[in-house]
């Protein structure tokens, strides 16, 4: 399995972008811890690549809006 980094990688990476595209959201928000899990999950279930699993990270904020909103 590859290294534990690129779990904090990726979600550094996604996080950094979704602050910057919901600018005003607290860098602490609850979001990011589920975020880091999420990505967590899919790291252990195989899958490696940093950039990857940052975009499904993304995904996954996003559908986290998209539930609210319901």
């Amino acid at each position: 399995m590859a290294d534990p980094d690129i779990v904090e990688t990726a979600c550094t990476r996604a996080w950094s972008v979704y602050l910057l595209i919901n600018r005003g959201l607290d860098e602490n928000d609850a979001r990011r811890a589920l975020l880091k899990r999420f990505i967590r999950k899919r790291w252990e279930a195989g899958n490696s690549e940093a950039e990857f699993l940052a975009v499904e990270g993304l995904k996954y904020l996003k559908s986290l809006e998209e539930s609210t909103r319901d």
